[in-house]
């Protein structure tokens, strides 16, 4: 008896992996409280985050001298908004680089618009 073996081909839909969120471990949003944009973009991300279950931190800066010096220490930036996604850092909000670390779509490039 011999065995014939059929080419295995697939369909492209098969070939390709699904798309797959990128496992995130923790989300600190450092912010300003007198900066409107950092104000939504705090609550516009703690209502994402919340509903993809990620941990979400935030730390003001304005007030908070640690606070301050770390988040110039963790991404070299002094101004605010910056995100820290696993410690990889989202300066100004930016909305491809935060769909890609986080794996959620985070509405309008500006956070005026969210």
């Amino acid at each position: 008896m011999t065995l014939r073996h059929r080419p295995l081909i697939l369909s492209l839909r098969e070939s390709v992996p699904p798309q797959v969120s990128p496992m995130v471990n923790s989300v600190t949003l450092f912010y300003n409280e007198t900066c409107s944009t950092c104000l939504q973009a705090r609550d516009r991300l703690a209502d994402l985050l919340a509903a993809a279950d990620i941990p979400f931190h935030i730390k003001e800066v304005s007030n908070n001298v640690n606070n301050r010096d770390y988040l110039i220490l963790s991404s070299g930036q002094v101004g605010s908004p910056v995100v820290l996604v696993d410690k990889r850092e989202v300066v100004g909000l930016d909305r491809a680089r935060l769909k890609r670390l986080i794996g959620i779509d985070v509405g309008q490039d500006h956070p005026s618009h969210w």
